[in-house]
């Protein structure tokens, strides 16, 4: 009957207005699991997901917690040689990414990095599930700098999103290790002010930019061309910083030809941006 119970509370949870429900059969499928683990890891992980279900509603961060504590009462049931260990930790440390985002953040930021730690030392890198965890283990440690201000975090941060790149099978990955790595030589500008941070900004940008655009069916995807003009403009936004506007215009024009190819985009502000620097040029 607990499995049952689990496996309608994973309905519930995806039907409007029935969290509470959902909570209900959980709470007594985990009474009716007794000492069985695998009936209580999987009431545990669908108790986890209607506390986050609910955060997504209501937004209210005590939801947050409520889930990190269930994966963490989950993970005690779990060898960490199991399957489903490694399954786990991607759910839980976003789940604390979010929490530390949120209001109150900044206690759960440590927390967040040593569960991504976790996850990411669960793969292998040659397994393709390697990338997106190096990339999410690396948005941890920015999002705790920002708290901490420590460098070191930024450093480690640059050196994950260059194994995201290397090990990454698909360039739609690659391009968001790309691009996040320019974020990173800009945030670490910011403490160093060194000149070359900006020239390696820029061209951190230009290979997200050639990533995005590498499949296929690139122009014909709108997450690819969205992508691909982001990291233009942003070239572009470094380009001008580092007083090089003839180079800045050309990226500006080119994210301005990729958003225009998608149907819902705002180009306002770029063109007008491109506007502005062909009249001064």
């Amino acid at each position: 009957m607990a499995r049952v119970r689990v496996e309608l509370a994973a309905g519930l949870r995806e039907l409007p207005g029935r969290l509470d429900e959902a909570s209900v059969q959980l709470a007594a499928a985990l009474d009716e699991a007794g000492g069985d683990p695998g009936l209580r890891l999987a009431g545990l992980v669908g108790l986890a997901r209607v506390h986050r279900a609910r955060y997504a509603r209501d937004g209210d961060p005590a939801a947050l917690e409520a889930a990190a504590d269930a994966y963490a009462r989950a993970r005690r049931l779990i060898p960490r040689d199991g399957l489903a260990y490694g399954e786990l930790l991607p759910e839980w440390g976003e789940t604390l990414l979010d929490r530390a985002r949120a209001e109150g953040g900044r206690p759960f930021a440590s927390a967040a990095v040593r569960v991504l730690r976790e996850s990411r030392a669960a793969v292998p890198r040659s397994d393709p599930r390697a990338g997106p965890r190096l990339l999410r283990l690396a948005v941890g440690l920015r999002l705790r700098h920002t708290y901490e201000g420590d460098l070191v975090d930024l450093r480690e941060a640059e050196y994950l999103l260059e194994l995201a790149v290397r090990h990454g099978p698909h360039p739609m990955d690659r391009a968001r290790a790309w691009r996040d790595h320019g974020d990173v030589q800009l945030e670490i500008h910011a403490h160093t002010h060194a000149p070359d941070r900006l020239d390696r900004a820029a061209d951190s940008y230009r290979r997200a930019w050639r990533a995005a655009l590498e499949p296929d069916d690139a122009t014909s995807d709108p997450a690819a061309l969205e992508l691909a003009a982001l990291a233009q403009q942003l070239r572009a936004e470094v380009l001008e910083r580092l007083s090089r506007p003839r180079a800045a215009l050309d990226a500006y024009r080119t994210a301005l030809t990729l958003l225009s190819r998608l149907p819902t985009s705002d180009t306002g502000p770029l063109r007008a941006r491109v506007q502005a620097l062909e009249a001064a040029l």
